[in-house]
């Protein structure tokens, strides 16, 4: 029944992923990354349909880095790229929605980003672009965010020639805005935060912390390394709505306190899909 859902869900995204695509971008000479771009590229030059051309690159990318990835994550993929192909079939005769740039650029941006961060968070994805960044990390030691970011280069840099680079610029927003809104689906709104704290009031802080804000900590041993002092570090676990509040509190009681923070990708799941932990990379 999970699996089944999830399939469900990867159709859901490829439905949005083909409106950005077929009713935003693709019609106002506008792309946002990876081989759905080079697909409204050359479907502007030759008059090829999307959907055949999305298939082309993909299906190929996918089985030539099939040994990269599980079973279930090919099935998923290939799941979402038929989809997405259907539905820019069935979405082909439908005229754009706008023509405004400014609204091309907020909802194209934010319509790719539902679809790409939804068929994502369900272990699927939709652009080869990544697949191959898994592969050639895997197999040449590349880093995945310098190989996705070459791709949008010359993404860009063709876009700026086949269309204009006003195009190009917008597009580059497209994709900044995308990259943001799948970073607010797959880690939600409240994205946890670890924090460290090192200071010489750490009682008061720690009591400050779990009567006053509610937050459960944990006490460390630790030990200078230069004054070879030992002392107690607090580690807690809050989010980033909370965290302010928690920051200056902290301040508050030692204005010498070392505040170390990080974000926790998922604080009930760390275990994540070869595409996901590489989209995670490049938005970072």
């Amino acid at each position: 029944m999970k699996l089944f859902f999830e399939f469900i869900m990867i159709g859901i995204g490829a439905l949005i992923v083909a409106m950005g695509l077929e009713l935003i971008l693709s019609p106002n000479g506008m792309v946002d990354s990876g081989t759905t771009a080079l697909s409204v590229i050359i479907k502007s030059l030759t008059g090829i349909p999307m959907f055949i051309l999305l298939l082309a690159f993909n299906i190929p990318i996918l089985l030539f880095t099939s040994k990269s990835f599980d079973r279930i994550f090919l099935f998923k993929t290939l799941w979402a790229n038929v989809c997405s192909s259907l539905f820019l079939y069935l979405l082909t005769p439908v005229p754009p929605v706008t023509t405004s740039e400014f609204l091309i650029v907020i909802y194209g941006g934010v319509s790719i980003g539902i679809g790409v961060g939804t068929v994502i968070k369900f272990g699927g994805a939709i652009d080869g672009s990544e697949m191959l960044a898994v592969w050639a990390n895997k197999n040449f030691k590349i880093p995945v965010s310098t190989f996705l970011m070459s791709i949008n280069i010359i993404v860009l840099v063709i876009t700026a020639i086949v269309f204009s680079i006003e195009s190009a610029m917008f597009s580059l927003i497209i994709i900044y805005i995308m990259t943001k809104i799948v970073d607010l689906i797959l880690d939600g709104f409240n994205q946890g935060r670890s924090v460290i704290v090192i200071s010489n009031k750490h009682e008061e802080i720690g009591e400050y912390l779990i009567n006053k804000l509610g937050i459960s900590i944990t006490y460390l041993n630790g030990y200078g390394g230069y004054s070879g002092e030992k002392s107690k570090v607090i580690l807690c676990i809050t989010d980033k709505l909370m965290y302010p509040s928690l920051k200056r509190s902290i301040l508050d009681i030692d204005n010498n306190a070392i505040i170390e923070s990080s974000y926790l990708a998922d604080s009930h799941n760390i275990e994540r899909t070869p595409i996901e932990q590489i989209i995670r990379k490049r938005i970072k």
